[in-house]
């Protein structure tokens, strides 16, 4: 087979010519293994202790996604002009006037937004409505009941199907919630646990290849530091894509779909930080995959035209490792994991256009 033959020529290619370096017997390889696992256990360790101090800032970073999910929701369900946080001042308003004495309630008015009074103001109406079936009579008490002035405001709201439960933001999507005695304690652990994971990773990953490729030579050590400096950042750009793009999204399928079905959303914190930092962590996994074909293109194992004709291929298994790893079934969600994979592939075939010289000069790269 053409790949094991190219692997035996690359491992030929690899090895430090005679007189440098005599080859060493397995109790040596054996020793150097448990030195590479402890140095690896060492900086695991030590990213796991400087994470374990920030792990209120930790929370509240991963938090943040949690506590944008109903903002994102509640969005949806109002009007063009008002936002989620001027509806949630709103029914909170309206909740307090209704207790206090009317001159309180009117200094109160005095003291308020005139955009969130007005939204105030119409969500009685609502309520009373709600408490009405079937539709038509709830519409038939709006048009009677409400003042000339809110009616537009009241009509809108119940059409777009406003959501009149009281709460904004954190409040209306239940998340912290410790149900035994070193529950907080441990969530602090684990979030270490992934934090020192993510932080440490770069570092780990350059002491296992030191470790699987023995006897670089000087080019080759170069092509490592090369290959850890860029992995360093493509996973943390994996991260971030995973933060910023991926994870929001599926926190807001899973929200839709469970209410939806009727289902409250009351996500134990502890769940939730597990999940979201597995999925963190694996989106900057997949992002290394520049970080493993590049060498095996500088090695000749992968050439420019094998990797243009298996382009079908590709796109297919990054499709397929989507439908595997994506955290949501959503075709949306899908599709954020298999796009980046497959643009990062077209990359690594540009850089095999680009090494190899001959075709580059004679076979320009087609699309």
């Amino acid at each position: 087979m053409w790949w094991l033959r190219t692997l035996f020529r690359a491992r030929e290619a690899l090895q430090i010519p005679a007189g440098n370096d005599a080859p060493r017997p397995l109790i040596e390889h054996m020793e150097e293994l448990r030195r590479t696992l402890l140095r690896m256990g060492g900086v695991l360790l030590a990213a796991m202790l400087l994470s374990f101090f920030f792990t209120p800032t930790l929370m509240r970073i991963l938090r943040h996604p949690v506590d944008q999910v109903w903002s994102r929701h509640e969005a949806g369900l109002l009007p063009e002009g008002i936002s989620p946080a001027q509806w949630g001042e709103a029914k909170a308003l309206a909740d307090t006037m209704r207790w206090l004495p009317p001159d309180a309630a009117e200094a109160l008015a005095q003291r308020t937004n005139d955009d969130v009074l007005h939204l105030a103001r119409a969500v009685p109406y609502l309520q009373g409505a709600a408490l009405l079936s079937p539709a038509a009579k709830q519409q038939d008490f709006l048009r009677s009941s409400t003042p000339q002035e809110l009616l537009p405001t009241v009509l809108a709201l119940y059409d777009s199907g406003a959501d009149l439960r009281p709460g904004r933001g954190r409040e209306a999507l239940k998340l912290m919630g410790a149900f035994q005695p070193a529950e907080a304690f441990m969530l602090s652990l684990n979030l270490a646990f992934f934090s020192g994971l993510i932080l440490s990773f770069p570092v780990q990953l350059y002491l296992l290849m030191r470790f699987i490729v023995p006897g670089l030579l000087e080019n080759e050590k170069r092509l490592l530091f090369k290959a850890v400096s860029v992995g360093c950042l493509l996973f943390l750009g994996g991260c971030a894509f995973a933060y910023f793009a991926v994870l929001p999204r599926v926190l807001l399928f899973f929200y839709d779909y469970a209410a939806g079905m009727g289902i409250q959303n009351d996500w134990r914190i502890g769940y939730y930080l597990s999940f979201a930092a597995k999925l963190v962590f694996m989106f900057g996994a997949v992002f290394e995959l520049p970080v493993i074909v590049v060498p095996l293109i500088k090695l000749d194992i992968l050439t420019y035209e094998r990797m243009k004709r298996t382009r079908a291929y590709a796109l297919i298994t990054c499709f397929a490792a989507a439908l595997l790893l994506a955290p949501a079934p959503d075709p949306g969600t899908m599709i954020l994991m298999a796009a980046p994979m497959y643009l990062l592939y077209e990359l690594c075939i540009l850089f095999a256009w680009h090494e190899s010289g001959s075709t580059r000069r004679k076979h320009p790269p087609v699309y």
